[in-house]
């Protein structure tokens, strides 16, 4: 890996290490941020033992928000000559719960949150070598965006462009992935974009494991490349990620709420995206999901729902959908996590609405710094289970649009006898409708043509009522069934229900 920064920053290191050195700080590379490091005792700075008070820089003043108090929460520096000492670190104007560090800026540990983290904002460690690098979190930097983008470009189906340049003139990198042998006509169209505010760096983690998921050789994904075409923006700030900004672009504006500015207010790079829209939206051709991927503070995961009175009761229940598909058997999302905001013309989501409407759903992703389902004694956020979470999003989209006929196939009811069709707004289910058994033994049938040959789970979808938190056991996938086609053809299934009962679509996971 390239590292240009790294070579700039050790080219300031001193001579002298350990004991004899004095401590140095650098955030003077690429995404660095560092206010002040001030020693709260300087009669000795070789002593073994010592305390630093960290202030974070902040952001520029916004000038287009100008009551927006601008935000400190990232940092990512260097420290020189540690080896052999306890240092402590009290962060003044920044909110880490266990910030990380590395000895090498590739390898990166978190602060242990019981031994090292002293106080709040607080880490005291001793360091085994001469130079540490610290951060918010695990950096993900232009640099390593640009190598992931070099090595995505040569996947079956990738085809990187720029939309335009940002305000400083980086370009903002578009991927679109599909299957470019099958004509367009008839694919889903999704759009993911992610890191309008530099700092949220585990978004982007979880965004790489998504699409390392849609890249891969699996039949599942080449199924979704077949059906479906995928823009994904990893960066919509490139500006602000390079600077080591937190929450802004290189002039100090939060992007994230510039979508209902004038013309003279609205900053390049949503001119561009909004570009994008109006270009790639024409017609009836309409994006069907666009996800914006952020990164927030509380220890959980969440969407930010729409509420029902400030969308349609169609467009709320698509959104319980997505949502209750991408909780379903994930540990790492309880079902009481959702939050709930008005839609605001704003932001994005806010734009599409007023371009859109109920045609394109478009929802916040969020994933926490710390842990999960504000449990300090679960599981903490790691690059292994951001990117897994980035694989369980990407499979909530495809069952979501029933977009795979490999591997992960959802299959709507083709026939039912004694069942009243329902499609109303007050339950969550896939697909455009679902069944009520008038009677016992009524019956739903389904089928897919073209199944593969193999071993498969059966799973039913729980229709439940909507909630803000899906009660145990419903609006999710459960199993009911193993089912093995022998041979690839045609696959015919039926479910018997009691009176009462409810059906809707079925899920095949190949278990072979």
């Amino acid at each position: 890996m390239k590292r240009t920064a790294i070579i700039l920053a050790l080219s300031l290191l001193m001579f002298s290490t350990g004991a004899n050195a004095q401590v140095k700080f650098f955030s003077n590379f690429e995404c660095g941020r560092l206010g002040n490091a001030e020693l709260t005792d300087s009669s000795n700075i070789y002593r073994p033992n010592l305390e630093y008070l960290i202030t974070s820089a902040k952001d520029p003043d916004n000038p287009v928000d100008t009551l927006l108090e601008p935000s400190s929460r990232w940092f990512y520096f260097l420290m020189t000559g540690v080896k052999g000492r306890t240092i402590t670190l009290k962060f003044i104007d920044t909110d880490p719960w266990a910030p990380m560090y590395s000895y090498d800026n590739k390898e990166w540990m978190r602060y242990d949150p019981e031994k090292e983290m002293v106080a709040k904002f607080t880490a005291k460690k001793k360091y085994d070598r001469d130079s540490v690098w610290v951060a918010y979190y695990v950096p993900y930097t232009n640099t390593h965006l640009d190598e992931m983008m070099d090595e995505w470009q040569y996947r079956d189906g990738v085809r990187i462009y720029s939309i335009g340049k940002s305000y400083q003139g980086r370009d903002m990198k578009m991927m679109m992935v599909t299957n470019h042998n099958i004509p367009d006509k008839g694919k889903k169209r999704i759009y993911i974009h992610g890191r309008v505010h530099p700092s949220e760096t585990p978004c982007s983690w979880c965004l790489e494991g998504l699409i390392e998921e849609l890249l891969s050789s699996t039949p599942y994904a080449r199924s979704l490349r077949d059906n479906a075409i995928f823009y994904i923006l990893p960066f919509n700030n490139p500006d602000g990620v390079a600077l080591g900004h937190s929450r802004c672009d290189a002039i100090g504006v939060n992007m994230e709420i510039n979508y209902d500015r004038p013309d003279s207010l609205t900053r390049p790079e949503v001119k561009n995206i909004k570009n994008f829209v109006n270009t790639t939206t024409y017609g009836e051709n309409w994006l069907d999901l666009f996800l914006n991927f952020h990164s927030q503070i509380a220890p959980h995961m969440t969407y930010w729902v729409h509420t029902e009175d400030s969308t349609t009761p169609l467009y709320f229940k698509k959104e319980q959908v997505l949502t209750s598909l991408t909780i379903d058997s994930n540990p790492l999302f309880n079902s009481d996590m959702l939050s709930y905001s008005k839609m605001a013309p704003r932001y994005i989501e806010g734009y599409f609405w007023n371009t859109a409407g109920e045609n394109t759903l478009a929802i916040t992703h969020e994933t926490p710094y710390s842990y999960y389902n504000r449990d300090k004694n679960g599981e903490q956020v790691t690059l292994e289970n951001l990117k897994w979470m980035g694989k369980k999003t990407l499979w909530a989209i495809s069952d979501y649009l029933g977009i795979a006929d490999a591997g992960r196939i959802v299959v709507e009811p083709h026939k039912a006898n004694h069942c009243v069709k329902m499609d109303d707004f007050d339950h969550v289910y896939t697909g455009d409708h679902y069944y009520i058994a008038e009677k016992d033994g009524a019956r739903v049938s389904y089928k897919h043509k073209n199944l593969p040959a193999g071993t498969y789970g059966i799973y039913r979808w729980s229709v439940g009522e909507k909630h803000l938190a899906n009660p145990e056991g419903e609006n999710c996938w459960q199993k009911f069934a193993t089912y093995t086609q022998d041979s690839d053809g045609t696959f015919n299934f039926a479910i018997q229900l009691n009176e009462g009962q409810r059906a809707s679509s079925v899920l095949l996971l190949k278990e072979d």
